[in-house]
Formats: C-alpha cells, sequence, structure tokens
C-alpha cells in the first residue's frame, strides 16, 4: 500500500488555485466581485498584456483593517458566512473563502486598505502566497489589489494560456457582464493604458456605454414578474442578433452565471426568428427568493441549480416572448394602411408620418413611429405631399368652391366607370387550406396616350370607357405606394413616402401563409384529416408519462390520440394543414425537447411544421410578376408585409434617399 500523504499548505493551495482561477479573467472576476460585496460605489480595473503581467482593480468600499488583512489571504477565510445555515440563503457574490488565497497562491499581490475608522491605511505583499513585506501607507479610504505575474511559479499552468490579446478579450467580455449585472455601480476599464469603456450609473446608460450605438438602438426593454419572481432587462431584434453567444448576459440575483434552463428558454421563446446559426442578443436579470436557488454548486460559482426549474424556464419563456410579439410589426400597403389611418383619428401625429399595425394585438390598432424605426407602414401622410392625387396637385393652391365641386364630380364620374372584369386563374399554386392568393389578370395591353380614349363593349351592350388620364387619376386615389417593378425575378421593389422597399418574394409570402397558419391553431379552428392507418408511438416509461401529461394539448391542436397499451399511444387524426406530417420525427422532437415544451403554447408545439408547410405553399423566387401582379399579392396581406420569413431571414430592407445620397457620394 502507498504511503498516505498530508498535503502541505504550499501544495494544495496551488491544487485549490486551480479549481478558482483558471486565467485572467478569473481572477478579475473574483476580485471585482469582492469589491461589489464591500459596498463599492466605484470601482476602476486596469490591466497589461491580457491581465498576464498586471491585474489591477481599485474601489471605494468598506475596506480591509489591518488585523484582517492578513486573515483575507487564508484559505477558507470569509466575512461572508459564520454558519451551516448561512448557505440557504447566500446574498453575496463571494462566500468560499479561496478567492484571494488561491490568486496570492500563483501570483505576486499587492493590497493596499483604509477603512474609515483608521487614519491611515495598510499594505500587505505576498509572493506565492508567503508574506515578504506588510505595513503603513497614506491613503483616502479605498481597497486597491495589483496582481503581478499570473502563474509565474506554474510554468504549466503559464504555457496553457492563450495569447495576451485573446486573454484581454475574455477580460474584457467578463467586465461587459460585470458592468450590465451592476448598472448602479460606477466602472472604469483600462487596457495598456487606454480605456475601454466608462460607465456613470443607470442600466441603460450602461449598455449604451458598453455596446455600440446601432447594437444597443436594437435592444427591446421587458420586465414581467410572476409571483416572487422577476425578470426583466433588454433582449435584441432579431436583426441585431450575432454569430457567437458573447452578447448574452444572464444575472441571477446580481450573479452573473451561464445556465442550460434559461439559455433553452430564450432559444425558445425566439423560435423561428433567426436565422440558423446566429443568437440573440440579451441582458436579462431574474431576481428571485435567495432560498430558491442555490449557487453553491460549482467552485467558480459561474452556475446555480433552481428549486423550481420549470417556473423559472417559463418565466423567461413568457418575459422574452411577450416582448418580441410586442415589437413585431408589419409593413402596411395601400388601402389597408389608410383604412386604418382613417379608424384610428388622433393617434398618429402630425410630425410621425408613418403607422405600424401590430400583429399579436388587435390588428385595427395602429401606433405613430419615427422613420427613423425599422418598422414603418407605407401609409399616407396626412399632409399633402408628391403622392397626392392629380386633382391636389392641380388646384392645392386653389381655394374657389367651384373647383371643389369639379373635383367632386369628377370622383363620382371615375366610381360610376369603374368595372370589374373576370379574371382567370391564378399563376401561382393556390395556397391550401382556404388560403388562395387574389386572381391575377392576364397582361394589359399599353393605354394609348396623350388621352386617347379606349372603347370596350361588354356583352350586355353598355358601354365602357377608359383613358390613361383616368387610369392613373384612379390608381393615385386608390393606393398610397408606388410599384417601380421586380429585379432577378425573386425581389419586389416599392417606394412610398420618399421610402423604397426591396421585398423578398417567397419570404413576405411565406411569412404571410405561416401567421395565417398559425392565427388558426391560436384560435382553435383547425380542421382534422383522419389517417386511414392509425400510427403507433411506442414510448419508454419517460416518454409514456410526457405524452399522458401532453395529450390534451396535442387533442386542442387536431390530434387524435389515445393510449394503446403497454407504453404506447394511437394516433387517428393529425392537423389538416399538417396532414403530410412525418409523425415518427415529429415525436421524437417532441421527446427531446420536452422539458422545454411542457412550458410553451400549444401553437409553438407545431410551428416548425407550419413553417416548412408556409415555405412549400409560398411564391418561389424565380417566378416572373408584373406591377399588376406585384400590387395583387401586396393588397391581398391585409395584416400587412412581414419583415422576416419563418426562417428569421429578413423579407424587407428599406433605404430612404439620404440613404442613396449617400452611396453616391451626394453627402458624406
Amino acid at each position: 500500500m502507498a504511503k498516505i500523504n498530508v498535503l502541505d499548505s504550499s501544495i494544495f493551495n496551488l491544487i485549490s488555485a486551480g479549481e478558482v482561477v483558471e486565467r485572467p479573467a478569473s481572477v478579475v472576476k473574483e476580485l471585482v466581485e469582492n469589491s461589489i460585496d464591500a459596498g463599492a460605489t466605484s470601482i476602476a480595473v486596469e490591466i497589461k498584456e491580457g491581465g498576464i503581467s498586471s491585474i489591477s482593480v481599485t474601489d471605494d468600499g468598506s475596506g480591509i483593517d489591518k488585523e484582517n488583512m492578513r486573515l483575507a489571504f487564508l484559505p477558507h477565510a470569509t466575512s461572508k458566512l459564520s454558519k451551516s445555515e448561512d448557505l440557504d440563503n447566500i446574498a453575496t457574490l463571494g462566500f468560499r473563502g479561496e478567492a484571494l488565497a488561491s490568486v496570492a497562491a500563483v501570483a505576486q499581490v499587492t493590497m493596499t486598505s483604509k477603512t474609515c475608522q483608521e487614519d491611515v491605511g495598510n499594505y500587505i505583499v505576498l509572493h506565492a502566497g508567503k508574506i515578504i513585506d506588510e505595513g503603513k501607507k497614506a491613503i483616502a479610504q479605498s481597497t486597491s489589489i495589483v496582481v503581478d505575474n499570473l502563474f509565474f511559479n506554474t510554468p504549466v499552468r503559464k504555457k496553457f494560456l492563450k495569447k495576451p490579446k485573446q486573454e484581454e478579450a475574455t477580460v474584457t467580455q467578463v467586465m461587459m457582464q460585470l458592468a450590465l449585472a451592476n448598472p448602479d455601480i460606477k466602472f472604469k476599464y483600462v487596457v495598456d493604458c487606454k480605456t475601454v469603456f466608462q460607465t456613470n450609473g443607470g442600466f441603460e446608460e450602461a449598455i449604451y456605454s458598453i455596446y455600440p450605438n446601432d447594437l444597443a438602438n436594437g435592444l427591446i426593454p421587458f420586465d414581467y414578474t410572476f409571483d416572487n419572481y422577476r425578470v426583466y432587462g433588454y433582449t435584441g431584434t432579431p436583426a441585431v442578433s450575432k454569430h457567437n453567444r458573447n452578447y448574452q448576459t444572464i444575472i441571477i440575483n446580481g450573479r452573473i452565471i451561464t445556465n442550460a434552463t434559461i439559455s433553452t428558454a430564450v432559444a425558445q421563446a425566439y423560435g423561428n426568428r433567426l436565422m440558423t446559426r446566429t443568437f440573440p442578443v440579451f441582458v436579462l436579470n431574474i431576481i428571485m427568493p435567495f432560498d430558491q436557488v442555490d449557487v453553491n454548486v460549482h467552485p467558480t460559482k459561474t452556475d446555480v441549480r433552481f428549486e423550481d426549474t420549470h417556473k423559472v424556464f417559463s418565466c423567461v419563456y413568457k418575459a422574452i416572448s411577450s416582448a418580441l410579439a410586442e415589437n413585431e410589426h408589419n409593413i402596411v400597403f395601400g388601402k389597408a394602411a389608410q383604412s386604418d389611418k382613417s379608424n384610428n383619428n388622433g393617434i398618429a401625429s402630425e410630425a410621425q408620418n408613418s403607422q405600424i399595425i401590430n400583429k399579436e394585438d388587435d390588428k385595427s390598432k395602429t401606433v405613430a413611429v419615427d422613420n427613423k424605426e425599422e418598422n414603418i407602414s407605407l401609409s399616407k401622410k396626412s399632409e399633402k405631399t408628391e403622392n397626392s392625387s392629380i386633382f391636389d396637385k392641380l388646384f392645392e393652391e386653389k381655394e374657389n368652391t367651384d373647383y371643389e365641386k369639379l373635383i367632386e364630380k369628377q370622383r363620382k364620374v371615375i366610381e360610376e366607370m369603374k368595372y370589374e372584369k373576370d379574371l382567370p386563374k391564378s399563376k401561382f399554386a393556390t395556397v391550401e387550406d382556404g388560403l388562395k392568393i387574389l386572381p391575377i389578370a392576364p397582361e394589359q395591353k399599353q393605354i394609348p396616350k396623350n388621352g386617347d380614349m379606349k372603347y370596350d363593349f361588354s356583352k350586355d351592350g353598355k358601354e365602357k370607357v377608359q383613358s390613361s388620364l383616368l387610369e392613373m387619376i384612379d390608381s393615385q386615389l386608390e393606393t398610397s405606394y408606388r410599384v417601380i417593378g421586380q429585379i432577378f425575378d425573386t425581389y419586389l421593389i416599392v417606394e412610398s413616402d420618399g421610402i423604397v422597399y426591396f421585398i423578398d418574394q417567397h419570404a413576405c409570402h411565406e411569412r404571410y401563409i405561416y401567421d395565417t397558419l398559425l392565427e388558426q391553431v391560436n384560435a382553435k379552428s383547425v380542421d382534422t384529416q383522419y389517417m386511414l392507418i392509425p400510427y403507433i408511438v411506442e414510448c419508454n416509461n419517460n416518454q409514456y408519462e410526457f405524452m399522458l401529461q401532453m395529450s390534451d394539448n396535442l387533442r386542442q391542436l387536431g390530434f387524435d390520440i389515445e393510449e394503446f397499451g403497454d407504453l404506447s399511444f394511437k394516433i387517428n387524426s393529425v392537423p389538416y394543414v399538417l396532414r403530410d406530417i412525418n409523425l415518427g420525427v415529429f415525436f421524437a422532437n417532441l421527446f427531446e425537447e420536452r422539458q422545454s415544451v411542457q412550458a410553451l403554447k400549444n401553437s409553438d408545439i407545431i410551428k416548425d411544421k407550419l413553417a416548412q408547410k408556409a415555405c412549400k405553399s409560398a411564391i418561389k423566387a424565380g417566378a416572373k410578376l408584373d406591377d399588376k401582379q406585384i400590387r395583387q399579392l401586396l393588397d391581398s396581406m391585409k395584416g400587412g408585409i412581414p419583415l422576416q420569413c419563418p426562417h428569421g431571414r429578413p423579407a424587407v430592407l428599406k433605404y430612404t434617399r439620404k440613404d442613396f445620397d449617400k452611396l453616391f457620394k451626394r453627402i458624406v
């Protein structure tokens, strides 16, 4: 039998340091958290060479007196706990008593501090955990810790550090999260003598100090409270998504963590709003009772365990999904926009010439927004513009009532001359489940110029009269946008109110069909398709219990499901909109995500299948459309033109006159 040795403190301190101090960012995190626990209102952090050569943290907290300065560097020495019961209600960030001891064991550390009770400050210097100098120093009330030559005595550990710039990026990420988690504290972060960011207090101010303006402007505030939980913060629109998770911050009672349950809840809330392999930007803060979360499950305190995981998942999901739904708006074209505007007098300000329609709220409700916002409707301005009717242009400076009478008479003549012709069937594939594209008229013959009249005699012998002038007048009266055309047989170009919109015909039509199908599911008006041969779902014990819990939800969606004995279920019918669904894949995915699915709405369970259905039914890229077909397609979308397809791709891009002037260097 090998001899058992009792390790010396110089050895076990190095081992414990490996658990807590992985890299410079770990040191910064531990030291800043100690400053926060000390009640600091201002914290300055400076690093050099990625924190490998030097780390300095200075705060204006309560400080450490001479008697406790030595004790602070002993293993398992802490001011946060005194008895085992304190572990059930941990309200501080640090509590293990390992941080300073671990850092001092693998670096050269100098601490200087002064409390309000002392007349003069004190300092202490440690190399590899051993005290080599200490004494008094004249300073103001504060605490400063300088960590030099990290891992100088453990060359193996130092060898595995990344390059200084890579380590710097990790420290910067930690500092950003610490500043966002503690917005009431003023932070100053300096790298190699250059200030990276500085905050002055306040959540919104911290976000704009840390993030670029274009990203910060794309964040949506949210605040959701349920029972004794509060979930609040900011989450990004799909337009500001990133290709990594570096812009994701999760905070539990002021503690920065990474947690699979919360990350999954956020991802489920975004659903199909994001493109594949992109990640949302968010700062998510959860306030909950201390005794319902265990922070003592990880050596570096980067993860936690919840007493009620399902409750946490549900709160996060509802907070994010509600914020995204409230921010989702469609671009509204033509008659629908004008009708909504006329029915909501007084809502839109004259200074704000755009409207948006909220998809989740009442479709008739409009809200005024500034032109700078992304989701802009193509509704008419209340004041006269270049798109005003031809009558307004001709007589806008006239005040004679005879002219007004003439205008009204001409309007009536136009209405009497309007007529409908039987149109052939659409050139597009018919959308199933009651959704059909408006019929598309054949290509129109060119209208004679110079006001020449064109006569057409119908079967009943009545004369129908049209002219190019009257058609133009009618078009001006009916619409508030102008179809420029189609490019590459894929993208539509529409102009209105000084803005040019480039529309992906497949993406916007696909999202329109998807939203309509989803509304059927939400309204519980889904038809059922019975199967000739029932499908049998074989389950294990866990899957069987899950199916029992979800059976009512599945029935509401149109599934006829019943127990079939021996841990199995029989599916007799499926929703008609998903009649070609692969049930094997559907239930396999359902079982794989069963933890998160229980917190979702019924409609969310099958939204991926609805997206596939919409993609197959939508107008494809490459389909040639003339102006009239484009207009009929856009006018058929009464709820407006979606900004994204169900898979998160953008469906509409907008450019103002100023944008084009910049491209052509008319302005700089």
